[in-house]
């Protein structure tokens, strides 16, 4: 089947220059993927026969970076796009279960995309001779399959990280994995210990965000409890509670997909419940309860982002969503006014999506619920349009305001200007100077 695939111009300018110096540029991996797909590269690759010291001579007159020195790569700027360039290779063992002992240059397309991880990034693609495919990667788009460049155990051995670059495309793309590939992938699931922590987070972020995270994680258990140990009592803890019908590890699951992909929220999701299998107690009929399992699974995800090199912001984010997840106010304004000030707006709007994403993971019987968590959601944006106050800050008088009525300086300024916004939330008094002075004389009284 001839395929002509469209091309900017600063790619063809590229691929002209290496013909001009004798080097042929093939176009590789996941630009060749996304365009098959009918999806815009993000970036293109192109792969050169040419060794890296002739590639930093063929683009004389462009910006190089020798970004990947050690494996013949260079980035070249192109019309103010970085293009990764590398010299076609062959690669010796990996005895680090992450890089190559030894590169070999060579001048064989084949040779290069025979040592790649999966077929559907195996191909590549000049103008002139058309796709490359020796490895069936077109039909396994088609089919929609991912599956390894030959033996699958092999090609995750050598480099572990292959196993959450699975997880990711299968969860992006929505492919399904070769059977082959599952089974390669928990055998070698171990050798993630061998990989960092941070790249270990990014691939697992960039899986979690994805349209079928949950259905990934329900096809690689093994190696995210690897990398997550915590989480594999969850995979078959069936909770005997009415509210659930799906074990710990199906629920979390479920609600991962039902919440926006964000990372954040994603990262609360899954981790929103993990103690439950720890915290676990059950009553003369058989029923389970999950008492303090709010801030346990909060504690135990600082533990775990931390360990995989979380940036603090998201740690403290995600662990403060997952405190507060179970938390279902009233429908009332003196409800909600009263949990904002727990809160905050930024977190109770995020709340709002956790809530949901919960609930739809929870028995039928109990998604009557779900016009609550909307009406929830119209009172937060109607207090927040309004400026309903929320912390000390935002009240119409301060500090100072409370000094000149003789109120004297030290606790007691806190524990008074805490009493109004108390007072403003339970609709006793309005968030207006005059009436929270008086307020403020009548407890400076008492």
């Amino acid at each position: 089947m001839e395929h002509r695939i469209i091309l900017p111009e600063y790619i063809k300018q590229l691929l002209a220059r290496l013909d001009f110096r004798g080097c042929p540029g093939y176009l590789v991996g996941g630009c060749v993927r996304d365009t098959l797909l009918g999806a815009v590269p993000e970036d293109y690759d192109i792969a050169a026969a040419a060794s890296p010291q002739t590639l930093l001579h063929c683009f004389d007159g462009y910006k190089v970076v020798q970004t990947g020195a050690r494996y013949g790569t260079v980035t070249v700027i192109a019309d103010g796009h970085p293009v990764e360039i590398t010299s076609l290779r062959r690669e010796g063992v990996y005895t680090d279960s992450r890089h190559p002992d030894e590169v070999v240059y060579t001048d064989d397309i084949i040779e290069d995309l025979a040592r790649r991880d999966f077929t559907v990034n195996a191909m590549a693609y000049r103008p002139d001779t058309g796709l490359i495919d020796p490895f069936g990667g077109q039909k396994d788009l088609q089919r929609r399959v991912l599956s390894c460049v030959g033996d699958a155990d092999k090609r995750l051995s050598e480099d572990a990280l292959r196993i959450l670059r699975a997880m990711r495309f299968c969860s992006v793309l929505g492919f399904t994995p070769d059977p082959a590939l599952i089974q390669a992938a928990n055998a070698q699931a171990p050798l993630l210990e061998k990989i960092s922590a941070e790249r270990i987070f990014q691939e697992l972020v960039k899986m979690l965000c994805g349209k079928y995270a949950g259905t990934v994680m329900h096809q690689f258990p093994v190696p995210l409890c690897t990398v997550i140990p915590e989480l594999a009592p969850a995979v078959d803890f069936d909770q005997k509670n009415p509210h659930h019908i799906y074990t710990v590890y199906g629920h979390i699951a479920k609600t991962v997909d039902a919440c926006p992909p964000e990372k954040v929220l994603r990262l609360t999701m899954l981790l929103h419940d993990i103690a439950k299998p720890y915290v676990m107690t059950e009553d003369e009929k058989g029923i389970r309860h999950f008492r303090g399992h709010q801030e346990r699974s909060a504690g135990m995800a600082r533990k775990i982002l931390t360990r995989l090199s979380c940036d603090k912001k998201t740690v403290d984010k995600v662990c403060r969503l997952i405190l507060y997840h179970d938390i279902r106010p009233a429908v009332d304004r003196v409800s909600i006014h009263r949990y904002l000030l727990q809160v905050g707006y930024a977190d109770a709007l995020l709340l709002v999506h956790v809530r949901r994403a919960d609930l739809s993971a929870q028995a039928p019987a109990y998604h009557f619920q779900f016009p609550l968590i909307d009406q929830s959601e119209e009172m937060i944006r109607a207090l927040q349009k309004e400026g309903a106050p929320v912390c000390v800050q935002e009240l119409a008088v301060d500090g100072r305001d409370l000094l000149s009525l003789g109120i004297p300086s030290g606790p007691q300024i806190g524990e008074t200007l805490a009493s109004l916004l108390q007072s403003v939330a339970g609709g006793e008094v309005e968030n207006e100077r005059q009436a929270l002075l008086t307020l403020a004389k009548q407890l400076a009284g008492e």
